[in-house]
C-alpha cells in the first residue's frame, strides 16, 4: 500500500480530503498535527484544527508522482508531502491485535467477539472494530458509557439519537434499561446497530428506527446524542419532544467553548452538569420543567 500525506493549515484540508477521494485513496485520514482549535465566529461551531495531517491510502500501483502533483497544485503548491510504501499486511489481524477488552467504568466493559471476556459475570458490550463506527475508544462515546453506568436504569426507556454503531443503546439495554430505540440518518448505521443488537442478545428489546420514524407520542426517560454541536442545536426542539417531563438528556460531541450555546438551545427547563475529557465535555440535562 502506498500511503501519501500531507500537513496543511485548516483553510485547503476540505480540499485536500476531496482530493484524494478523487484520485482514488481507499482511506483517508486527518489529524490534529499542531495548532489551536478553530471556530465559526457566528455560532461557534467547531471547525477543525488550524493544523492537519491529512493521509491517503492508495493502491500499491497507483501513479505517486500524478498524485503528488495533483496535492501540490490543490495545497497551493505546499512542498511538504511525505510518501511511504505501507507493508503488506493482514489489516484484519492487525486490528484485532490492537483491539482488546477494556473496563470502561465499574462492572462494564467492552470486547471484541474473539476475545474471551476478562470478566464473564461483568457487564460486557460485544463491539468489533470497523471503518466507520464507534468502539467506545473516542473520548464522546467513553463519556456517555461512563455515565450510563452510573445510573440505575431498571425499566427506563433510552433513546440513542445519531446511534453510529449502536453501542450506547446496547450499553444501556445491558445496564438494565426496559427499551431503547436507536436512529441515525445513515443506514449503514441502522444496519450495524441491528447486527451489534443481535450479537448481544438483546435484539428483540431495541428497535432500529429511521428519524423519519421517531414521532410522538414516543417519549424517553433518556434521551443521548453524541453529535457535533452545530446538529445538537438543531436536533433541540425535537429532541425536548421526545423526553419525559422528568427525562434526562445526554449531550455528547461538545467542546467546551460550546456548551453554553449547546445548553441555551435546549432552553431554561433544564440543570446542567458537565464532565470533561480532552478537549470535549458531557453535557447532562435533568429536566425540570
Amino acid at each position: 500500500w502506498l500511503q501519501i500525506s500531507i500537513t496543511v493549515e485548516q483553510p485547503a484540508v476540505q480540499r485536500i480530503t476531496e482530493a484524494m477521494d478523487g484520485l482514488g485513496a481507499v482511506a483517508v485520514s486527518r489529524q490534529h498535527a499542531g495548532g489551536s482549535a478553530r471556530f465559526d465566529t457566528a455560532s461557534s461551531n467547531f471547525q477543525g484544527w488550524s493544523t492537519e495531517k491529512v493521509s491517503g491510502l492508495f493502491p500499491p500501483d497507483a501513479d505517486q508522482k500524478t498524485i503528488c502533483n495533483y496535492l501540490y497544485d490543490v495545497s497551493g503548491g505546499h512542498t511538504g508531502i511525505n510518501c511511504e510504501i505501507l507493508a503488506n499486511r493482514n489489516w484484519e489481524q492487525v486490528s484485532r491485535d490492537q483491539f482488546k477488552p477494556f473496563n470502561v467504568e465499574g462492572d462494564l466493559w467492552i470486547c471484541p467477539s474473539w476475545c474471551q471476556p476478562p470478566v464473564p459475570s461483568a457487564v460486557n458490550i460485544i463491539i468489533d472494530p470497523g471503518l466507520a463506527f464507534g468502539t467506545g475508544t473516542h473520548p464522546t462515546t467513553a463519556l456517555c458509557l461512563r455515565q450510563l453506568a452510573k445510573f440505575d436504569l431498571t425499566e427506563r426507556t433510552v433513546l440513542d439519537w445519531g446511534c453510529g454503531s449502536g453501542i450506547l443503546a446496547v450499553a444501556a439495554l445491558k445496564l438494565g434499561a426496559s427499551r431503547a430505540t436507536a436512529t441515525d440518518i445513515d443506514p449503514k448505521a441502522l444496519i450495524t446497530t441491528r447486527g451489534n443488537a443481535q450479537n448481544n442478545g438483546i435484539g428483540d428489546q431495541l428497535a432500529v428506527k429511521t428519524p423519519e420514524q421517531i414521532v410522538s407520542p414516543m417519549i424517553f426517560d433518556i434521551v443521548i446524542a453524541n453529535i457535533l454541536s452545530h446538529t445538537l442545536i438543531e436536533l433541540a426542539p425535537r429532541l425536548n419532544s421526545l423526553l419525559a417531563a422528568d427525562g434526562i438528556v445526554l449531550l455528547s460531541g461538545v467542546l467546551g467553548a460550546q456548551a453554553e450555546t449547546v445548553c441555551s438551545a435546549f432552553g431554561p427547563g433544564y440543570t446542567f452538569d458537565t464532565v470533561p475529557a480532552d478537549e470535549w465535555i458531557l453535557l447532562i440535562g435533568a429536566r425540570t420543567a
